[in-house]
């Protein structure tokens, strides 16, 4: 796990997730949807690199 958690795009993709949490706490004490919806497009955004790293292992591995 730990080995893990040293890779950056799973750094980023937990980064992601966290921020996820934040703005649905951020609905409760706002009552905005607004920062939620921001952080879910963070979300995305920093999971892009984990997505292209697991991509380009699948294609590599179904190239042999």
């Amino acid at each position: 796990m730990r080995q893990f958690l040293r890779q950056r795009n799973t750094r980023l993709y937990a980064l992601g997730q966290l921020l996820i949490v934040a703005g649905a706490w951020s609905i409760e004490a706002t009552g905005s949807l607004l920062p939620m919806a921001l952080a879910a497009s963070a979300a995305v955004m920093l999971s892009m690199p984990l997505v292209r790293e697991r991509y380009a292992r699948f294609l590599a591995s179904v190239r042999r």
